[in-house]
């Protein structure tokens, strides 16, 4: 339910604006209709009609109870996941003007000048945001603009306690790189990642938590290791170091089947991909003519393709008083194997499920 301030009957201030009680009980009426078709929306599964009155709900609250308001806050707060949340849903259907739109509002919302008073969480929001645009324009082709965005997620992840775990915007940054050919620093990121995510296994293993990440998100923190493993593979394979990518590959089918189970599919695209990388290092070892129209590049392409898409969750926006997130896996099979991209937006208002 929504907070309503006592109204005397006089003239009030309310924000910086003065308005005479009449005023303020068709703001509140306006709110109340909002708020209930908000939530009727949302029930009805229509999260992007429900997004239309939770900002007209926003906007009403800041006229209302003014921008400093704890309640426009929160508001906010929820607003921008659920903009991050669609934008990244929309961004899969390949409606990439909406999704700009959706991150646009997220990035203006999460400036200095927004409406988010409590300075963590606006900038683990921000982080988020910036992510999603790395992830909006690699799926654009633009990788430049997708390297700037990343980098900007990764500087707030690596300068604030309060923001998720960098390790998924490692891995976004060297599935970027390496559709760059930069195989190298790609490969540095995707050990970056690797790094983090077992160090946070080792720290909940010892006791000292970490918070609602460590409490909440172990099982996804497992699939991000299985990526990160099956990025570093794949990154090896690229750089001619096929026994260490052999010994990635045979690590990230563990991880995968502890976390999925040995049949499920994601599973088994990682097993087609570590065969794959099998027949290319025998093939290497001891030369064998290819096939007529089946190079050895063929064969690493066809490895990574199974990957392509399904590896791609989708989620619906969260609730006033809920949490939502997305996120993103991806591979792009393009000449050779590409490594896994880990992205979108996981975030939540009351208790934060950190992860990206």
């Amino acid at each position: 339910r929504s907070l309503f301030l006592r109204i005397p009957k006089r003239p009030v201030v309310l924000g910086t604006m003065a308005m005479a009680p009449d005023d303020v009980e068709d703001l509140k009426k306006r709110l109340r209709q909002h708020d209930q078709m908000y939530a009727s929306m949302q029930q009805q599964g229509k999260p992007f009609e429900a997004l239309e009155h939770l900002e007209k709900g926003l906007f009403v609250r800041k006229e209302l109870y003014g921008p400093e308001h704890p309640e426009v806050g929160r508001v906010c707060q929820v607003f921008t996941t659920s903009c991050n949340t669609l934008a990244m849903n929309s961004l899969q259907r390949d409606n990439h003007m909406l999704a700009y739109e959706l991150l646009k509002k997220a990035e203006i919302l999460t400036s200095p000048s927004g409406y988010i008073s409590d300075n963590k969480m606006r900038m683990k929001l921000r982080a988020v945001t910036f992510n999603n645009f790395g992830c909006f324009y690699k799926r654009r082709g633009k990788l430049h603009a997708a390297l700037q965005y990343l980098a900007k997620a990764l500087k707030i992840e690596l300068t604030s306690e309060e923001v998720d775990n960098p390790a998924g915007t490692h891995l976004n940054l060297c599935a970027t790189l390496s559709q760059l050919g930069r195989h190298g620093p790609a490969l540095e990121h995707a050990q970056c990642a690797l790094e983090l995510l077992e160090a946070m296994q080792d720290s909940r293993e010892k006791g000292e938590g970490g918070g609602a990440f460590g409490q909440q998100n172990t099982t996804d923190d497992g699939s991000i290791l299985a990526i990160a493993w099956h990025n570093i593979a794949v990154e090896q394979e690229h750089l001619g170091m096929l026994d260490a990518g052999l010994t990635s590959y045979e690590q990230a089918v563990i991880v995968a089947e502890r976390e999925w189970g040995a049949g499920h599919i994601k599973t088994l695209a990682i097993k087609h991909s570590l065969e794959e990388a099998k027949h290319k290092a025998s093939t290497r070892r001891s030369p064998v003519k290819p096939h007529a129209g089946h190079s050895m590049q063929g064969v690493a392409s066809k490895a990574a393709s199974p990957l392509d898409s399904i590896l791609n969750p989708a989620s619906s926006a969260p609730g006033l008083k809920g949490q939502g997130g997305f996120r993103q896996s991806n591979i792009a099979a393009k000449k050779g194997p590409s490594p896994l991209q880990k992205g979108g937006a996981k975030v939540g208002i009351k208790a934060y499920p950190a992860g990206g």
